[in-house]
């Protein structure tokens, strides 16, 4: 397909980013997340193609520190998951210097038409409504949220910047279970608060969000979660 096509620019979102999965399966999740990616790099080399490598902000969910987490700390992974992508992203810098790594954080947004979708904050949310569940969110648990339509927006002024690797999407302050609170009351849902809600946290608390100021710099920006969320919500017509 390489060789027929000859693209200039490659974006290589394709993973099995499972984290269950791949913790229970590490042969299969090496050969897809780290020897596939190599062989994409090896190809992108073969024909001059220009890289873009998605990676995430698992890298640094066993740093001992909390986040927000710039290029320059060192992520101490501790999902095969996120082992996988460290090691990709090391071997790719080794085959292909025309490359971007982006650390994703969390995207999040609702089903197109003929498509799936994966678990996201949104997309839970609507879930758990349909389905009459309660929904038990952490308070002490914080990951940046980014709404997956401005990130696609964004590729043509990434294309343009320098190589490297950058922290990708937009900065959050909101727990998980205030990012669900803000959500059901932009759906006039305030007064079912108590009874579809509950706050459930973890033992401790757990911050993998990510400094996107280097990214910024660049002018790539995006919206802060809670107001994109309403955004997205909007463009959907809820």
């Amino acid at each position: 397909m390489f060789d027929e096509f000859k693209p200039d620019f490659v974006i290589h979102a394709a993973a099995i980013a499972v984290t269950d999965f791949c913790n229970q399966h590490p042969d299969v999740a090496h050969k897809v997340n780290v020897q596939g990616a190599i062989n994409v790099a090896n190809a992108c080399k073969a024909i001059g193609a220009k890289l873009v490598f998605i990676s995430t902000e698992q890298v640094f969910n066993g740093n001992p520190e909390s986040g927000p987490y710039t290029e320059d700390s060192t992520p101490v992974p501790d999902t095969v998951y996120g082992q996988n992508k460290l090691e990709a992203e090391k071997e790719l810098a080794s085959i292909l210097p025309e490359m971007w790594v982006l650390r994703f954080t969390w995207l999040f947004g609702l089903p197109e038409r003929n498509t799936t979708i994966n678990p996201n904050v949104v997309w839970n949310a609507t879930q758990a409504l349909f389905k009459g569940e309660v929904m038990r969110e952490r308070g002490n648990e914080f990951r940046g949220l980014t709404y997956v339509h401005e990130l696609i927006e964004q590729f043509p002024k990434i294309f343009e910047i320098p190589y490297g690797t950058y922290h990708t999407g937009a900065h959050n302050d909101a727990s998980r279970y205030e990012i669900a609170e803000h959500i059901l009351t932009e759906l006039k849902l305030e007064s079912r608060l108590p009874e579809v809600l509950v706050q459930n946290d973890a033992p401790k608390t757990r911050d993998v969000r990510l400094d996107t100021s280097k990214l910024a710099a660049q002018g790539v920006c995006f919206t802060e979660s809670k107001a994109a969320i309403s955004k997205c919500l909007k463009e959907f017509g809820y």
